[in-house]
């Protein structure tokens, strides 16, 4: 895709000046989910997996030691890698791991993509740099990613931004929060399938307003102009994703509210269109992240409670049409499965 190439060079010089001067689903027939397993109830050990749609031939893709988290997988275009985040939980008192990998989809080739000099890590409670929810590009050639960096000033880091690299880790660029102190924690980027913009999830600190306000925005690689999408009162996000038409954003509200109901939705970018795609009530029910199959017609999605476990220790993944009708698990487990992703079918 040469004109992804061209508005990426965009973002590395024309944005990147104006820095100075102050991860979705692509088209293709539908192959595996990948999603995040925890081992343990209390979340401090989970790894990577995939399955077929039909709940059939499950595998554990990534093996991280026991305290690490391997979380956030997005599945490259050609359905060949996976992208994820490895965080560390109870590792010991010198482990401060929050970085980027990629793994090929059969579990070989772990590569560490951020934080290599460091081993140990630099995600320290009150300083350093933690890196996080990685998308790919429509080309496989670029990731998304958020990166929290710099000291906790007044109770927030100092800056939490959406950031483009190379899928090798090279050529790191901020594409939001330009200034500082920043006014919003940005995480959970995916790219629009057409190149054009990233969306992400913003919750507002520090002077912006409403105060711990939470949507989905997007910024435009071509001019950084950046955009809120969804309502506040909606409290959006959570790992959104881009159909592969790029006509819609998938979602859910309730953000970081365990104890009431959360629901998906669906809304063009430029905020209109909202739909409400399911209705739990009575504040059980809730679903999590979620993403578009590559022919568009199926959505893949995290639901609590589980079928097969603890109502609050436990979730399921998914799998209905995008009208929202047809739900049917794919994982039947006492674990906790979700944020699945719904990657392409590599066969030629």
């Amino acid at each position: 895709m040469k004109r992804l190439a061209v508005l990426v060079i965009l973002v590395l010089t024309g944005v990147g000046l104006q820095v100075q001067d102050a991860q979705g689903t692509f088209h293709g027939d539908n192959g595996r989910i990948a999603f995040r397993r925890f081992f343990n109830v209390d979340k401090t050990w989970g790894a990577v997996f995939t399955i077929n749609p039909n709940g059939t031939h499950e595998v554990q893709v990534t093996n991280p030691p026991f305290g690490y988290v391997d979380r956030n997988p997005d599945v490259s275009p050609d359905g060949e890698r996976i992208v994820f985040e490895r965080e560390a939980n109870d590792c010991g008192p010198a482990c401060f791991v929050d970085d980027i990998f990629v793994v090929n989809s059969d579990g070989s080739g772990v590569t560490r993509l951020t934080g290599v000099g460091s081993p140990h890590g630099t995600c320290r409670p009150t300083s350093g740099t933690c890196n996080g929810s990685p998308a790919w590009s429509p080309d496989g050639k670029w990731i998304v990613f958020s990166r929290a960096s710099g000291p906790v000033i007044d109770g927030f880091v100092q800056r939490q931004a959406i950031y483009v690299m190379r899928a090798d880790g090279s050529d790191v660029t901020r594409i939001t929060q330009r200034q500082l102190p920043a006014t919003g924690e940005d995480t959970d980027p995916q790219w629009s399938p057409n190149g054009d913009q990233v969306l992400f999830q913003r919750r507002n600190v520090r002077t912006a307003e409403p105060i711990d306000g939470v949507a989905i925005w997007t910024v435009d690689l071509r001019t950084g102009h950046e955009r809120r999408v969804t309502p506040y009162p909606l409290r959006a996000g959570d790992t959104p994703d881009w159909s592969p038409d790029g006509r819609y954003i998938l979602f859910h509200d309730n953000v970081d509210r365990s104890d009431v109901t959360a629901n998906l939705y669906t809304i063009r970018a430029d905020g209109s269109h909202l739909k409400q795609l399911t209705f739990a009530s009575g504040g059980v029910i809730q679903y999590l992240g979620s993403s578009y199959s590559p022919d568009g017609k199926l959505i893949t999605f995290a639901r609590r409670p589980a079928t097969g476990g603890d109502a609050a220790n436990a979730a399921d993944v998914f799998i209905m049409r995008v009208n929202g009708t047809g739900e049917r698990p794919v994982t039947r487990t006492v674990a906790y499965d979700s944020y699945p992703d719904w990657g392409s079918s590599d066969d030629d």
